[in-house]
């Protein structure tokens, strides 16, 4: 929980462990900018994607996006991901043949993100180990993959990466500028200047572009590229039928929203663009492992608020599995990607992987 500028005793509490924790941050990041800390370097194109802030920034969306075009141009890509909350220790690996069922596949495992990302994309690995170093050395000998896709992997300073990606949800950019509890960066602000390209998320949002253009500039120059991205609901997949339908299909429904993610209010906001109302809300917290009565509860509350159907996110969907479902049919929402940066992107992308293997 953030602590309040108005909570003036619970600042002053817990401003020295707040500070020391910030302190072993900064010290980090120096021992590996100083190389104090060695990074490993693999013989592959590493291409990360992160963020500065707490709670969601879209990431895997944005990792879905990348991998899914580099496989498209012809290279053989790995995903590389943690697995955060995931009841395994060790690396796992989802695709790694194309004999595996997904379907029947517990998220508990690997986590909800990984397998959200190994459905969503074809003859893509993702391997889950929180050495990602480990697991892209293993995915080149064991895969062959030339491309190196490192899920949430701005902190993560032990492995080089060819290219650095920084997500800034501009919903809330600069998480108050202050690390917890205080505010929600991960770490100092200063940590934008590792950034190689910054690509700010839900950029249709109302937020102050000049101030966070500001920033970026101060801490990296002008060199480093800013390209604005967003999302909207395309479809919604029915998770009894596996059904797809287009979205203008429930446009004027009532509809029950229930989540566990980093940032719920901006899920809601999706779904009241597109034309569905909403007059029930169920939050969780980030990865929350649903049970069968958080979802008799979910039902319960649409239910009594005459809802027609109940609208989560695919991330959530994977942990509803296994569940028993009610009188009341549940969709997840299947955000896309969209960008007049799109080109910019792309070019940047193949670019990185030109370079890297001439290199």
């Amino acid at each position: 929980m953030l602590v309040s500028k108005n909570n003036k005793l619970m600042r002053a509490l817990l401003w020295l462990p707040a500070k020391l924790y910030e302190l072993g941050v900064r010290l980090r990041v120096v021992a590996y900018e100083t190389e104090y800390l060695k990074q490993t370097r693999l013989d592959a194109t590493v291409i990360s994607v992160g963020n500065l802030t707490l709670g969601g920034a879209g990431k895997t969306p944005m990792v879905d996006y990348i991998a899914r075009y580099l496989r498209s141009e012809g290279h053989s890509v790995a995903v590389l991901t943690r697995g955060y909350a995931r009841e395994s220790s060790g690396m796992r690996v989802l695709k790694d043949s194309e004999a595996d069922d997904l379907s029947s596949i517990s998220y508990r495992e690997f986590g909800d993100e990984p397998l959200m990302l190994a459905r969503s994309l074809k003859d893509v690995p993702i391997v889950v180990n929180k050495n990602r170093s480990e697991g892209g050395q293993w995915a080149l000998d064991k895969l062959g993959s030339e491309v190196l896709v490192l899920d949430d992997g701005y902190q993560h300073l032990a492995l080089a990466r060819d290219l650095n990606l920084l997500l800034l949800d501009a919903t809330d950019p600069l998480g108050g500028f202050e690390m917890p509890p205080f505010g929600r960066l991960r770490e100092p602000l200063y940590g934008i200047k590792r950034a190689d390209a910054v690509i700010v998320t839900r950029a249709d949002r109302a937020f102050d572009q000049a101030q966070v253009h500001a920033i970026i500039r101060f801490h990296c120059g002008e060199k480093v590229p800013v390209m604005y991205f967003y999302s909207s609901i395309a479809s919604l997949r029915h998770l009894a039928s596996d059904e797809v339908y287009d979205v203008a299909e429930l446009a004027g429904w009532n509809v029950a929203v229930a989540c566990g993610i980093g940032n719920p209010v901006a899920f809601t906001e999706d779904i009241l663009q597109v034309g569905i109302n909403i007059v029930s809300e169920s939050f969780f917290a980030d990865h929350h492992p649903f049970i069968q009565q958080d979802l008799e509860r979910i039902t319960r509350d649409a239910r009594d608020a005459g809802a027609d159907a109940i609208v989560t996110t695919e991330k959530d969907a994977v942990r509803l599995e296994g569940l028993t479902h009610g009188d009341i049919p549940i969709y997840a929402a299947r955000l896309e990607l969209q960008s007049e940066d799109e080109v910019r992107l792309k070019s940047l992308l193949l670019r990185t992987v030109t370079v890297r293997r001439k290199r």
